[in-house]
């Protein structure tokens, strides 16, 4: 056997294991995402109240010529109290996501400014994890999508790397 097809069936192998393993990690982690927002149906609630509300600006990269990158995300915080305990929380749903530029950063703040009472959905197992939306966000969709892509694309090449070791080529 020549020393390329060794590293082109290395190379087929190993593109496998990454794209099925991230295609795989972003399945788990998308699905356990959409089983949270099923659970959040039947969590109760409790009336809280918004203490902050900014559009955030952080910086992603940077690139070769010095010029920054940034992503804005709607950062909310609200309180609420479940059996005399206060808590304090900043997620609004499940798969809150940040883009680039701050447009929908500022439609969320808009939708929670300070002091807006809000109804707040609570884990009864665990009072601390709560949400203001039981909903699911685009990113758990895309996650599902991009894991689906990444899972097959993982098989295809597995596919061919056995093709490539049980004819000889």
């Amino acid at each position: 056997m020549s020393n390329k097809n060794q590293n082109s069936k290395t190379g087929l192998f190993l593109g496998a294991l990454i794209f099925g393993g991230l295609g795989i990690f972003l399945l788990f982690s998308s699905v356990q995402n959409l089983k949270m927002v099923h659970a959040s149906k039947a969590w109760p609630h409790v009336q809280g109240a918004v203490v902050s509300s900014n559009v955030v600006r952080v910086l992603k990269s940077t690139d070769k010529k010095g010029k920054r990158h940034y992503s804005y995300k709607g950062d909310v915080r609200y309180n609420y109290r479940v059996e005399g305990q206060e808590y304090l929380s900043g997620r609004i749903s499940f798969g809150d996501y940040s883009t680039n530029t701050p447009a929908h950063a500022q439609e969320v703040v808009a939708d929670y400014p300070v002091g807006k009472k809000v109804q707040v959905y609570f884990d009864p197992d665990a009072p601390m994890h709560s949400v203001l939306e039981r909903k699911a966000g685009f990113t758990s969709f895309l996650y599902v999508g991009l894991g689906l892509l990444f899972a097959l694309g993982g098989l295809a090449l597995l596919f061919l790397f056995f093709v490539k070791l049980f004819t000889g080529r």
